[in-house]
């Protein structure tokens, strides 16, 4: 039988988003999440070591573009702006290239952030990064060394199954430049994002399910859930919401001959 996960990422970016994952994890309707530690609570994290389980793997979101350090300012100082803030994905990425960022502060900060999931009794399954950080062409492998010397053994990996937009297109080219550094890390074998580009429905499901299957025997679904829309965002969260937790998510499934795992299985 075919094996799918189901992650939320962004546990602890607002409010409306880490209420869904709570709520849709509790029901079981969601088998993991990655946490962007630099954003979560202590309440939050509290309340996300509760529900961890077997069932419902948590991981890190990587979170080197969002926000603040948890890491002192004059630790990263590379990583950062004038004003305390990490970089832009794109930002990031030219200075890496531009070999204006210290290697060193990025296994500083990473570190950190795996800290933070620790100290609050969160044991990391697995680990991805905010806007795909992971697989960008030269940064990716640097920040997949890094997981590694850090024990982390379990990573997206990223395919863009399905995905044929301009920014779909640019993913994939990332994907596959960067592929050689997954080497020595379980990964599903591919990655669902269908409901990043249109509302979520059953017919996306399947399709995209579908699509992965015929790939791979492990497959994730990377999923934004919210019970609000973040104002800027292409994402549509609510309707993510409302699909995984009605009644036809595990009849779709049994359909394509799959069962929902958590990252445990991978």
């Amino acid at each position: 039988m075919k094996k799918l996960i189901i992650n939320c990422d962004d546990y602890g970016w607002d409010a409306p988003a880490t209420q869904a994952i709570l709520e849709l994890g509790a029901a079981g309707q969601v088998s993991s999440t990655t946490v962007m530690a630099n954003f979560a609570t202590d309440a939050e994290l509290r309340a996300l070591q509760q529900l961890a389980s077997p069932t419902l793997s948590v991981g890190l979101h990587l979170t080197l573009n969002a926000g603040q350090p948890l890491s002192a300012a004059s630790q990263v100082s590379s990583l950062i702006d004038i004003d305390g803030q990490f970089y832009s994905s794109s930002q990031l990425w030219q200075r890496f290239l531009r070999g204006k960022v210290r290697p060193q502060e990025l296994k500083t900060e990473v570190a950190a952030q795996l800290r933070r999931l620790a100290a609050a009794g969160l044991a990391p399954t697995h680990a991805d990064s905010h806007q795909h950080l992971h697989q960008y062409p030269l940064l990716g492998p640097a920040l997949l060394r890094i997981l590694r010397e850090l024990g982390v053994r379990r990573v997206r990996q990223l395919t863009a199954a399905g995905r044929f937009d301009a920014r779909g297109l640019v993913l994939q080219g990332f994907a596959l430049s960067s592929r050689p550094a997954l080497r020595g890390f379980a990964t599903p074998g591919a990655l669902v994002s269908t409901f990043s580009t249109e509302p979520a429905s059953a017919a996306g499901f399947r399709r995209g399910v579908a699509a992965a299957f015929q790939h791979a025997d492990v497959v994730e679904f990377m999923s934004h859930p919210g019970l609000s829309e973040r104002p800027g965002s292409p994402l549509m969260r609510v309707p993510e919401y409302e699909f995984w937790r009605g009644s036809q998510l595990r009849e779709l499934l049994r359909e394509l001959g799959g069962e929902l795992v958590s990252y445990a299985a991978v």
